[in-house]
């Protein structure tokens, strides 16, 4: 008959077995198979080689003529070739058999969970410093990448943002059938403020031009600086005269506004297209640049469809 207690055959946290003292298990709890991990079936298997410290042929050493316990304190199981486990055990001998009875060391335990939540701590430091790292890097990539589709005197798109921009918009119109127009403005007489002020006034010209742009625009429309002193806005979800519209009254404020450093007013050409189904970007390009030159060749201040 089993020595052990009911519930103790299938706990973990305690160790519990019966072998001869030739070493061979008789019997044993989970708690104690799981230290020995032997395949197959285990009962009747020599098990002697798993008690490390001490070992197992210095426990039936003591004392070997009486029953009772012959070892309370430290006991070291485990495959020598394997990890290893500290448990406090007790050992008796009764009837020629060796029942051992041991439960893992709470101290040990505790230096293990210690360090577990230790090592938990530092890998939850590790991570949030990734991610921090991680969100630091995406900032820098997206701010790079904002860069290079930016104009940087005047901070509006780019070409290459409005090249980016203007493919979207056509791919989205030929997708959903909405219309879409885009303008292209020219501040007049934009040399001669060059060679009057000089190119830092021109600049600063450009700027507060842009600015103005930005002003008198929808956030949904896209601003770019084209070249020089040329600027297109693309204006989704627009006909061609909504966009004539819009066009003709940023003109009416540019030439009612004046422009820093300048003391006198100026004023800017238009040319507005709106594209037609089936047409391409260079095409609508084309036809917003020659809008515009028939709006200088008209006397310059004006809003000319293409």
């Amino acid at each position: 008959m089993s020595w052990f207690a009911p519930g103790l055959e299938p706990l973990f946290a305690v160790a519990a077995a019966t072998l001869d003292e030739n070493g061979r298990l008789i019997e044993a709890n989970a708690g104690f198979l799981r230290i020995i991990d032997l395949e197959g079936k285990p009962i009747g298997a020599p098990v002697a080689r798993f008690f490390s410290q001490p070992s197992f042929a210095a426990l039936i050493r003591a004392d070997p003529a009486a029953d009772g316990e012959i070892y309370r304190g430290l006991l070291t199981m485990g495959d020598n070739t394997g990890p290893t486990r500290t448990l406090r055990a007790h050992v008796w001998r009764v009837e020629s058999h060796i029942r051992v009875l041991a439960e893992y060391n709470i101290e040990e335990l505790e230096r293990l969970n210690d360090k577990v939540l230790e090592l938990n701590r530092e890998y939850a430091n590790a991570q949030m410093e990734l991610a921090q790292t991680n969100f630091k890097l995406q900032q820098r990539e997206a701010e790079i990448i904002a860069l290079s589709l930016t104009d940087p005197l005047t901070g509006l798109g780019n070409r290459r943002r409005l090249e980016e921009a203007l493919a979207t918009e056509i791919t989205r119109v030929e997708r959903t059938g909405e219309r879409f127009s885009i303008f292209m403005t020219d501040l007049d007489h934009f040399k001669r403020i060059n060679d009057t002020y000089g190119h830092d006034a021109g600049d600063k010209v450009l700027t507060s031009f842009g600015d103005l742009l930005r002003k008198q625009t929808r956030a949904t429309e896209i601003l770019a600086r084209f070249g020089g002193e040329e600027f297109i806005a693309l204006m989704p979800h627009t006909g061609l005269k909504h966009a004539l519209s819009t066009a003709e009254r940023i003109r009416v404020v540019i030439a009612s506004t004046r422009i820093e450093p300048l003391s006198e007013r100026i004023t800017a050409s238009f040319g507005v297209a709106e594209l037609t189904t089936g047409e391409k970007g260079d095409s609508l390009l084309r036809r917003v640049d020659k809008a515009l030159y028939a709006a200088k060749d008209s006397g310059r201040n004006c809003v000319i469809a293409g």
